[in-house]
C-alpha cells in the first residue's frame, strides 16, 4: 500500500491508529484539531510529514494507549477526561510528544492543583473538635490540654478512657452550658478569675472538680445593697470548693470567701 497520502483524503475520514497494540478509531478532523500537533501534520494531507506505518489496516504508532486515550479525548471534546489508570504527568509527556501546547499547560495546571491541595491536607490541623453534651466545641488540643496533669488533658491525650460521638468525634457526657465556662477559663490566663452566673455556679466547679482542673478560677457579680448599682467579682478556687466539699459546709458565702 502506498505511503503516499490521498490528495482527496476527506475531513470525514475514518482514522484507524493502533497505539501500542490498542486500536482507536477516529476522524481526520479530530486529529486536525490542534494545526500546530504532530498528529495534525502526520494525518493533514497537504502535510509532508508522513502518518506512519500501516499495519493490518491501521496506522502504528508506539505509545501508551491508556495515556493516548486521554489525548485522543481532549481531541474530541477540548476537555481533560482521565482514565482511573491515567497518570498526569504520564498524559503531559504525551501531550509534550504530540505537540499539543494546551493540552500540556492544562495538564500541568491540575498537576500544580494536586500539589496544592495535597500540601494543604499535609498540613497539621489546629481545631479540635470536642462534643460535650450534643453541642460540639471548636478548640485546639493544646487549650484542652492546658494544665497536663487533669482527667480532661488525660481524656485528650488517651491516656484514660475515651468515648466517640458516631462521626468520631471525642465525646463527654456533660452539660454543654457548663463546659462552655470550663473552656472559657481554660482560654483565660491562669490568674484572671472567669465570671458565671451565680445561680449556675455550684454546677460549674462540680464539673471543674470532676475534670480535676485545680488551676482555674471562677468567680460571680453579684449586687451590693447601695443605691447606685455596683459589682464585684467574688473568686472562688479548687480549694476552697473542695474544703467546701469536704466539710459539708453549706452556703456560697463559705464557698466564695468574703466580699470586701
Amino acid at each position: 500500500m502506498s505511503s503516499n497520502k490521498d490528495s482527496k483524503a476527506s475531513m470525514n475520514d475514518i482514522i484507524v491508529l493502533n497505539v501500542g497494540g490498542t486500536k482507536f478509531e477516529t476522524t481526520r478532523q479530530t486529529l486536525l484539531h490542534d494545526p500546530a500537533s504532530m498528529l495534525a501534520k502526520m494525518f493533514d494531507p497537504v502535510s509532508p510529514l508522513q502518518p506512519g506505518v500501516m499495519r493490518d489496516g491501521a496506522y502504528f504508532l508506539d505509545r501508551d494507549s491508556v495515556n493516548f486515550r486521554v489525548v485522543l479525548n481532549y481531541l474530541r471534546s477540548g476537555q481533560l477526561i482521565l482514565d482511573k489508570n491515567a497518570d498526569l504527568e504520564a498524559v503531559k509527556t504525551e501531550a509534550s510528544f504530540f505537540g499539543l501546547a494546551d493540552l500540556e499547560e492544562f495538564v500541568s495546571d491540575k498537576i500544580r492543583e494536586a500539589s496544592e491541595k495535597d500540601s494543604a491536607e499535609d498540613k497539621p490541623c489546629d481545631e479540635f473538635l470536642l462534643n460535650v453534651g450534643g453541642e460540639i466545641f471548636v478548640t485546639t488540643k493544646e487549650t484542652l490540654c492546658k494544665y497536663s496533669n487533669s482527667r480532661l488533658s488525660n481524656i485528650v491525650e488517651g491516656k484514660c478512657r475515651q468515648l466517640f460521638d458516631k462521626n468520631g468525634i471525642l465525646f463527654l457526657d456533660e452539660d454543654p452550658k457548663d463546659f462552655a465556662y470550663i473552656l472559657r477559663a481554660l482560654r483565660n490566663s491562669q490568674n484572671v478569675p472567669t465570671a458565671v452566673p451565680k445561680e449556675h455556679i455550684d454546677n460549674i466547679l462540680n464539673l471543674r472538680d470532676n475534670l480535676e482542673i485545680r488551676e482555674i478560677k471562677f468567680g460571680y457579680r453579684e449586687q451590693s445593697n447601695s443605691f447606685v448599682s455596683e459589682y464585684f467579682l467574688s473568686v472562688c478556687s479548687y480549694d476552697n470548693h473542695q474544703r467546701s466539699t469536704n466539710t459539708m459546709t453549706s452556703g456560697l458565702g463559705n464557698e466564695l470567701g468574703n466580699s470586701e
